[in-house]
Order: structure tokens, then C-alpha cells, then sequence
């Protein structure tokens, strides 16, 4: 990626993140990078365009900070890659980019509304392959209690200002899963020799 276009999607998330997909300008953006505001245009002709390169660009991110979800770490290896990348971005100044976008989601262009559906869905699909890997029973709705604990836990902490509220919730909605995953285990092998 050249590296103006890369400066303009970093200055981009990091007001996207502070200020929302309408706290900022092409000219903010600009100001950051050190360029006129024609050169942000030259990469992104709308903003909806930045908006649906950002949100493409924050997916292959998270995702790879996530890992293969079918290698053989341990469950609780796994979510905890899904939680360490998210605690990274809460870390930084602002909330994580699918959180603000979701809240102003009646608001977004349709084409950064859709980008921002498909990173959602995209980690839903990484936790359901990750929970099946698992053998945890209800993979679908393992995946939708985490991401929902999680994404909770995000938005409580930034509100509060307190990173530590984060740890807290996703460390225990990861040990909520394991131990619903070792009890439906032992359910389902109780019944087969039934």
C-alpha cells in the first residue's frame, strides 16, 4: 500500500475512533498527513470510500491478529487472541472502530454500513469455526454470546474509562465459555452411553 494512501486510512481510523464517521473532514485528515486535501481525494473520492477501505483494512488487521481459527491452540488461547486484539485497540485513544460505527449505524453511507456488516459478520464466522474446532456444542451461539461480551465489555470500559473493566468481562465471558464447553462435553458423552 503507498504510504500516503496507509497515513490517510491511520489518520482516518484514529478520528474515526475519537469522533465517529462524521468528526472529521477530508481537510482534518489532510492537516494529519501533511498533504492538501485534493491528495485525500485522489485516494478516496468520498468519504465512503475511506469509510469502506478503512473498515476492509481494520478486518484483514483484526483477523490476522486473531489467527487461524482452526489451528490447534486451545480454546482459551484462541478467545484470548480474539480479546488481546481488541484490548490493543481500546488501549489507543478512542473505542474500536466496529463500536462506533455500530452506534452510528443509522447514520452511515449504506456502502460503510455494508463494509461494517461484513467485519461483523466475518468475526462471527472466525468465532463460530472457532468454537466448532472446539467441539463445543452451539458454535453459532457461542460466537454471539462472546462477540456480545465482548463488544459490551468495550463499550463499558471506554465509557467508564477504565481499561481494567474490559479485562474483566472478557476474562470471564472466556472462562464462561470453557466451562459451558467442558460441561456440554460431558453431557453429550454421558448421553451417548445412555
Amino acid at each position: 500500500m503507498d504510504t500516503i494512501r496507509h497515513a490517510i486510512l491511520s489518520s482516518a481510523e484514529a478520528r474515526m475512533r475519537r469522533g465517529g464517521f462524521h468528526g472529521f473532514s477530508f481537510r482534518d485528515l489532510a492537516a494529519d498527513v501533511g498533504i492538501k486535501s485534493a491528495s485525500v481525494h485522489y485516494h478516496f473520492p468520498t468519504k465512503a470510500d475511506l469509510g469502506v477501505s478503512l473498515m476492509r483494512s481494520y478486518q484483514e488487521q483484526m483477523l490476522a491478529a486473531f489467527g487461524d481459527a482452526g489451528d490447534d491452540r486451545t480454546l482459551p488461547d484462541k478467545l484470548g487472541a480474539v480479546r488481546d486484539a481488541y484490548r490493543r485497540k481500546l488501549s489507543k485513544a478512542g473505542i474500536c472502530l466496529c463500536g462506533i460505527l455500530a452506534a452510528e449505524h443509522a447514520g452511515l453511507p449504506e456502502p460503510v454500513g455494508d463494509a461494517l456488516k461484513d467485519y461483523l459478520v466475518a468475526c462471527r464466522n472466525w468465532l463460530i469455526s472457532a468454537f466448532a474446532g472446539s467441539r463445543a456444542g452451539e458454535p453459532e451461539k457461542r460466537a454471539l454470546v462472546f462477540s456480545s461480551a465482548l463488544q459490551g465489555g468495550l463499550l463499558m470500559s471506554h465509557a467508564m474509562g477504565d481499561p481494567k473493566l474490559f479485562n474483566h468481562v472478557t476474562d470471564e465471558a472466556i472462562k464462561a465459555q470453557v466451562q459451558s464447553s467442558v460441561r456440554g462435553k460431558y453431557q453429550r458423552s454421558t448421553q451417548r452411553t445412555r
